[in-house]
């Protein structure tokens, strides 16, 4: 039993130069937000800077709605996957917000 596949040259050298490229490094910013609208300040900051090459931590938005009635200030710790490290340091200037370091590091 044979199998026949039929591919063009010019798509086969097209899929395996798109393996030759390699993912941008993704860098991991944690920081402290304590409310919703700077939460969403800061990724529309992500948006404009990288488009759609970054990530958010998910379920936040419910996080910080449930101390919204909270006097105490609670700071929730959120992380950003971007391409570039510097946007913390961006972002802590631009929005007041505090940079920290990695859990357990």
């Amino acid at each position: 039993m044979s199998v026949e596949i039929e591919t063009s040259a010019s798509s086969m050298s097209e899929s395996l130069n798109s393996l030759k490229t390699t993912p941008s490094t993704m860098h991991r910013v944690y920081m402290e937000v304590g409310t919703i609208d700077l939460w969403y300040k800061i990724i529309r900051e992500a948006k404009a800077l990288y488009g759609r090459n970054w990530r958010g931590q998910s379920g936040v938005r419910r996080r910080l709605s449930n101390h919204i009635w909270s006097f105490d200030n609670k700071q929730e710790r959120v992380w950003f996957d971007v391409p570039d490290d510097k946007f913390g340091t961006w972002v802590a200037i631009k929005y007041g917000v505090r940079v920290v370091a990695a859990p357990g590091k």
